[in-house]
């Protein structure tokens, strides 16, 4: 028996996607209009939007590393963010060494093998693309990572190395443009402490907001537009500035792209959405027959039921309930 000896290579891309919801329609090829495409195109869209409406999908979960600021209480989150689940503060040990600097790049000599797991970048112009390099001669160098940061001068940007191996050199080196900077921090051993999420009802009744501390304790999440926000509390002071909030963050699927693009799904998923996307559509197209609209919702909540239900990580759960109040 063959078989094609591939698994997940089938490429669905956007175009798959409305030409089968259109088909669940019972609409022929030629009935497909320019008009009808945009229609699908806005129809989609509203469907991955909703999806964060119905639970956290397990792959738009995503680590961000944010600045801290002295003085600054209120940390401005990307747009793509919908809910913080998980928020630490973390400090980290500088390693330093001697310093080498180019206009493109910045160099630490260790005099021994050490590890760096996290860098910070604080800017004097706007921010470059940037490699993190590493090497043990000082004249082999490897790249560790690459990095597209989104700052101006005066900001910081923050990055964890996705791999440490202990090395006698690194660098930051600018991969285009010069690279204006007035401080990089490199360290290791970091220590992270979670911080306790406050209800608006209990940060407005704090009675000094602006009360500054090196170890913010506790954040209220203002869920504004265009950008959701963190009310630190203590504000973040002087020493704080090298700290950083790390954040596991709820975010919202990517925005639908061209025709030969795909949907950022997992395979599983994919009959979930062209059944969401043939209910919705069974609403918009005046050629749909109305008595398809009941069969086509029946299929839509059986396939995001479905889904769901996997929407899971089969990790264990400990649970520790708390009898103090009923012992001695």
């Amino acid at each position: 028996m063959a078989y094609s000896n591939t698994v997940s290579q089938t490429v669905f891309n956007t175009r798959k996607v409305i030409e089968n919801a259109v088909r669940r329609c019972k609409l022929t090829a030629q009935q497909i209009t320019s008009e009808y495409v945009d229609i699908a195109n806005d129809q989609l869209y509203l469907l991955l939007g909703n999806l964060a409406n119905q639970g956290v999908p397990l792959w738009c979960i995503e680590k961000m590393v944010m600045p801290l600021y002295s003085g600054n209480g209120v940390i401005d989150l990307p747009t793509r963010v919908v809910d913080i689940l998980n928020s630490n503060l973390r400090y980290l040990q500088e390693v330093s060494g001697t310093d080498t600097d180019t206009s493109t790049t910045h160099t630490v000599a260790f005099g021994g093998a050490t590890f760096v797991t996290t860098v910070g970048v604080l800017w004097t112009q706007a921010s470059v693309p940037i490699a993190l390099e590493r090497s043990d001669d000082f004249i082999t160098w490897t790249t560790v990572q690459e990095e597209t940061p989104e700052a101006v001068a005066g900001e910081w940007s923050w990055y964890d190395l996705d791999t440490s191996v202990a090395t006698a050199y690194f660098r930051v080196r600018a991969t285009t443009g010069t690279l204006g900077f007035d401080q990089i921090y490199l360290g290791n051993t970091p220590t992270e402490i979670p911080l306790a999420r406050l209800n608006r009802d209990d940060y407005t009744n704090l009675p000094n907001k602006s009360f500054q501390s090196n170890r913010p304790l506790q954040y209220w999440f203002n869920r504004a537009i265009p950008q959701p926000q963190m009310y630190l509390w203590p504000v973040p002071n002087d020493q704080a500035e090298v700290y950083q909030i790390t954040l596991w963050c709820h975010r919202y699927i990517m925005d639908v792209g061209t025709m030969t693009e795909q949907i950022e799904v997992p395979q599983r998923w994919y009959d979930a959405i062209v059944s969401g996307l043939a209910a919705m559509l069974a609403l918009e197209l005046p050629d749909v027959d109305p008595q398809m609209i009941p069969v086509l919702d029946a299929k839509a909540a059986q396939s995001l039921a479905t889904a769901q239900a996997e929407e899971r990580d089969n990790s264990p759960i400990m649970w520790a309930p708390n009898i103090s109040m009923y012992t001695r």
